[in-house]
């Protein structure tokens, strides 16, 4: 395989998500992918497309629920 091309696994890495969010942005159509020749299960991401997701802006995350106060 080419490194212009990641597994799900990888890509999910290297863009610093989840492979379920990944997952969630192929079935919504935000990021391509081609199957794999040698195996029609595997999903493979041009790093290209990576990198384009990558620097697109994040939501802000919701804050975290504090510690309990008694």
């Amino acid at each position: 395989m080419s490194d212009d091309y990641l597994t799900l696994m990888r890509a999910a890495e290297y863009v610093g998500v989840s492979r379920v969010k990944l997952g969630q942005l192929v079935k919504e159509g935000t990021i391509p992918y081609v199957t794999s020749p040698l195996d029609k299960r595997v999903k493979l991401f041009k790093r290209a497309d990576l990198d384009v997701l990558r620097s697109a802006p994040r939501p802000p995350q919701a804050a975290s629920v504090s510690a309990r106060s008694e």
